[in-house]
């Protein structure tokens, strides 16, 4: 009901996205969790559909329902994808941080393929077309800021793959630079940092050996 005031109180808006990291669990420790969770949060789309199709009947507009989904096979496989579709438009996929400074040896960010653990962009689109859902209902999410690690030894490929000591510097906190901060150190000639492509994981990454920095690093390409 606060959702259809909203919309008729704010009628610049035409839809609600959710955003509940994560159904099952894997968001925050502090969060509340239940085996029925998917569930649940099918029932709730539901109910909000019902709600914006009355909505729709009386202005002659169209409201839509969008999702922020995981893109980590561990999260989708609670988040009941098949109950959850008939009442979304489309699924926001958060195809980034696969791996960040929560772990000690570093990883790209948002790898297209070939994750040895599953966690890549290929691998999660894959599962939810398995689980039915229409491509066009997919919308790929692509980070705009990196994952960097401090104390990070060469090992003959930039650092990659490597034990970290702890969180590069950051731009807004320590582990997390800011693309356009990272990217106008990468393009400056004298600050060390060096581009690399990894050609199975189809992502870039870059390193600096005068600091043993690494960081994941979107590129065109990429």
């Amino acid at each position: 009901s606060s959702i259809v005031e909203f919309l008729t109180t704010y009628t610049m808006f035409d839809g609600v996205d959710f955003d509940w990291e994560y159904p099952g669990g894997g968001g925050l420790a502090s969060n509340s969790v239940s085996p029925n969770d998917g569930e649940n949060y099918a029932l709730l789309l539901e109910d909000v559909r019902e709600h914006l199709d009355v909505l729709e009947d009386q202005t002659g507009r169209t409201y839509e329902i969008s999702v922020a989904s995981p893109a980590g096979y561990d999260k989708i496989a609670n988040f009941n994808l098949p109950g959850l579709t008939p009442y979304v438009d489309y699924y926001n996929l958060m195809a980034y941080d696969f791996h960040g400074t929560w772990e000690n040896t570093t990883g790209h960010q948002a790898a297209f393929t070939a994750d040895p653990d599953g966690y890549d962009i290929k691998s999660a689109v894959n599962a939810y077309l398995d689980a039915g859902v229409p491509r066009e209902k997919i919308v790929l999410g692509a980070p705009l800021y990196t994952r960097g690690w401090s104390g990070v030894a060469d090992g003959g490929d930039g650092g990659y793959d490597e034990a970290a000591s702890g969180g590069a510097p950051g731009t807004f906190e320590k582990g997390v630079y800011d693309y356009k901060d990272l990217l106008a150190q990468v393009q400056d000639p004298d600050s060390g940092w060096q581009l690399y492509w990894d050609d199975v994981a189809q992502a870039s990454y870059v390193y600096n050996a005068e600091l043993d920095l690494f960081s994941s690093f979107e590129t065109p390409t990429s």
